[in-house]
């Protein structure tokens, strides 16, 4: 997320948070006293850009705003997503180092050389990337591997993706694990629920499932995405038909 961004989604956020403070007849003496700072300190938190995320959790609880909610609505503006073709996705589904090259190249906008050094690669394989990279008209090619790219952010793959499809195949082999481990860590949570409803309850319950997980994935990419101290945390949201013939009883056997 670019800087700019971050700071009008910030805005946004203080500005909600300061309707609600006066609303609640708050004043700067009593967040100064929560704080533990003094009243300068609450007013430049309040009215820069710079708050700490912390502070800005903790303002919303006081004013009790779901702060998950503010956050999310506050990148309403956001550039339009545009994704990978679908010859692109092809070609990093086949090629799961060429991906590793783009997002260190495009994501994490390192140079071709410090990717070269880092992995020991020559400047025909650095080439050999690029020109791969430009075959599936991702950048432009210029001598001496200068480059220019022809897409920009935001930009990923779209649901119905081979590279997701992928990844989703390893999540799923750590969520079996994880459901099946014999120690459990406080973030460790399962539930499985067999359930019976009409297509239209179900649509309902699906949607609402997944405006929650979005709300909360917005707000975990804008404040820890670059963040790499912070734990990783995978969440599995999957409903299908169930054949309810494999979970019937067990026949009962002789044991002669």
């Amino acid at each position: 997320m670019s800087k700019d961004l971050n700071t009008q989604i910030i805005r946004r956020c203080l500005d909600a948070v300061k309707v609600q403070l006066k609303s609640r007849q708050l004043t700067y003496q009593d967040i100064a006293a929560l704080f533990d700072v003094s009243e300068n300190t609450v007013k430049r938190m309040l009215n820069q850009d710079d708050i700490s995320l912390d502070r800005l959790l903790t303002l919303s609880q006081l004013c009790g705003i779901d702060t998950a909610e503010l956050l999310s609505k506050s990148q309403q503006h956001r550039t339009a997503h545009t994704y990978f073709s679908a010859r692109q996705d092809q070609a990093f589904a086949e090629n799961p180092h060429l991906l590793s090259y783009f997002s260190r190249l495009f994501y994490q906008q390192h140079s071709v050389e410090k990717i070269a050094c880092e992995f020991g690669l020559s400047d025909l394989s650095s080439y050999r990337y690029l020109r791969a990279l430009e075959d599936i008209e991702l950048l432009e090619l210029k001598p001496q591997n200068k480059f220019r790219f022809l897409v920009s952010p935001p930009l990923g793959f779209a649901p119905d993706s081979m590279v997701i499809k992928q990844s989703a195949c390893r999540h799923m082999e750590q969520t079996l694990e994880a459901v099946m481990a014999p120690h459990k860590t406080p973030q460790h949570h399962v539930v499985i629920k067999p359930l019976k409803m009409p297509a239209i309850l179900h649509d309902k319950m699906w949607q609402e499932l997944q405006h929650t997980l979005s709300k909360y994935a917005q707000v975990a990419e804008m404040a820890f995405a670059e963040y790499s101290e912070q734990p990783n945390i995978q969440v599995t949201l999957v409903t299908h038909p169930l054949n309810s013939n494999l979970f019937d009883e067990a026949p009962i056997i002789s044991l002669d």
